[in-house]
C-alpha cells in the first residue's frame, strides 16, 4: 500500500466520494512514476547495508563467550538498574516535547500537553519497533489525535516538525562529535578507506549545512500549497529544536554508556565518545529501515567500542539490556495505552482508521482499473 495514497486520504477526511476523484488518482499514479526509480536506489541501498550489517554481526558474535555475557549481566547492581531506567523514562518524556512543540508551530495550540506526551510515546515506542516509521507514527499519531477533530494534513505535518527536531539533535551531535572526536568512528569507517581527517571534514560540512539552514530561516519559510503548507520554525524556534533533539540523544546515549560503564574491567571512556559511537549506530540502524534498526546497531557498536577497551561481551551485554529499556519495554506500554484508549473510546480512532483503509483500497482498484482501461485494444 503506498503511504502517498494514505496521506491523501486524510487529506480528504476519509471522505470516499471525494478521494476516488480522478485527479486523485492522477495526482497518485504520477508521483509514483516520478518517484520510483529513487525509491528503488534507496531500496537497493537499504538492503546493501542491511546485509553488510548482517555479516559483520554474524562474525562478530560467533566468537562471543555467552556465559561471560549473562555473567556481565547477572553482575550489575540495582543501583546501575534504577539509573538506566531513570535515563530512558528521561529520553520518553523528552521526545513527548517533540510533538507539544510540533502541534504549537502548526497552530494546534487547543491539543493539550497529556495528550501530545501520549501521542508522542506511542507513535516513536511503536514505530522505533516495527519499522516504515513515517507511515506507523502516522497511523498512531491520527488514533491518538483524531478525538481532536485533527485533520490528515496536520499530522503529516506534525510528523515532518517533530522527524526535523530529531534530525536536527543528531546532526548537530553527529558533526560535532565528528569535529572533535572523529578517531572513535574510524573503526567503522576504516573498511572503506576513510580516515579520521575526512571524518572531521564531514563533521565541519554537517556544522556548516546547519549553520547555513539557520541563515535560512531567519526569514519566514514556508512550503506546499493550500492544507498542506508548512511553515519552517523561524531560527530561534530551530535552535531550540536542536537543543531538544540533543537533550533527548544525550539521554538515550547515557543509558547505554550507564549500562557499559557497569560491565566488569569497564575502561574510563568518555561519554563524549560513546554519545558518537552511539548517535552514528543508531542513525545506520535506522537507515537500513529494519525494525528497531536492528542488525546495523548492533554492528556498530561492535566494532566501534572494543576499540575503546570494551570487551565485545561487556558490548553484547550493554545491548541486550539497552534493547529491553528503550524498545521493548516502551513497545509493550506503549500497546496497552492505545488498546485501553481505543477501549475507553468505543473504537472510534479504529473506525476511522478502518474506514480510510477501504478507501485506500478503492482508490487503488480504481487505479488499477484506470489503467487497465488506457492500454490498448481495451474495450470503452
Amino acid at each position: 500500500m503506498a503511504s502517498d495514497t494514505w496521506l491523501m486520504v486524510c487529506a480528504e477526511g476519509f471522505a470516499p466520494e471525494r478521494v476516488a476523484r480522478p485527479l486523485l488518482i492522477k495526482t497518485s499514479v504520477e508521483f509514483l512514476r516520478d518517484r520510483i526509480g529513487l525509491k528503488r536506489i534507496l531500496l537497493v541501498v537499504a538492503l546493501a547495508m542491511l546485509a553488510t550489517a548482517g555479516y559483520v554481526l554474524f562474525e562478530k558474535l560467533k566468537v562471543i563467550d555467552w556465559s561471560k555475557v549473562w555473567e556481565a549481566i547477572g553482575q550489575i547492581g540495582p543501583t546501575t538498574l534504577i539509573i538506566a531506567g531513570l535515563f530512558a523514562a528521561a529520553a520518553y518524556a523528552t521526545l513527548t516535547v517533540y510533538d507539544y512543540f510540533a502541534t504549537r508551530t502548526i497552530g494546534r495550540e487547543d491539543i493539550p500537553y497529556p495528550a501530545c506526551a501520549i501521542g508522542s510515546f506511542t507513535s516513536y515506542s511503536i514505530a522505533h519497533n516495527l519499522g516504515a516509521t513515517v507511515f506507523t507514527a502516522a497511523v498512531v499519531r491520527y488514533l491518538v489525535y483524531s478525538r481532536y477533530k485533527i485533520t490528515g494534513p496536520q499530522v503529516v505535518k506534525i510528523c515532518f516538525i517533530a522527524g526535523l527536531t530529531f534530525w536536527l539533535g543528531n546532526a548537530t551531535v553527529l558533526g560535532l562529535g565528528f569535529v572533535l572526536e572523529p578517531w572513535v568512528v574510524t573503526p567503522v569507517v576504516a573498511p572503506f578507506g576513510i580516515g579520521g581527517g575526512t571524518v572531521r571534514i564531514v563533521g565541519a560540512l554537517i556544522i556548516a549545512a546547519l549553520i547555513g539552514w539557520l541563515i535560512f530561516v531567519a526569514v519566514p519559510r514556508q512550503f506546499g500549497s493550500g492544507a498542506w503548507v508548512i511553515k519552517l520554525p523561524s531560527a530561534k524556534l530551530t535552535f531550540l529544536q536542536m537543543v531538544i533533539g540533543i537533550v533527548d540523544l544525550s539521554c538515550t546515549a547515557m543509558i547505554l554508556y550507564v549500562l557499559l560503564m557497569a560491565m566488569p574491567g569497564a575502561p574510563p571512556a568518555p561519554f563524549v565518545a560513546v554519545a558518537v559511537i552511539f548517535c552514528t549506530a543508531m542513525l545506520l540502524g535506522f537507515a537500513t529501515h529494519a525494525p528497531g534498526a536492528a542488525g546495523a546497531f548492533e554492528a556498530t557498536l561492535l566494532v566501534a567500542l572494543p576499540p575503546l577497551g570494551f570487551t565485545a561481551e561487556a558490548v553484547v551485554a550493554a545491548f541486550i539490556l539497552f534493547r529491553l529499556y528503550y524498545f521493548i519495554v516502551p513497545f509493550i506500554l506503549a500497546l496497552l495505552i492505545v488498546a485501553i484508549r481505543e477501549l475507553a473510546s468505543g473504537h472510534r480512532s479504529l473506525d476511522h482508521l478502518k474506514e480510510s483503509m477501504a478507501v485506500i483500497r478503492q482508490a487503488e482498484e480504481s487505479q488499477e482499473a484506470a489503467k487497465a482501461s488506457a492500454k490498448p485494444g481495451s474495450s470503452a
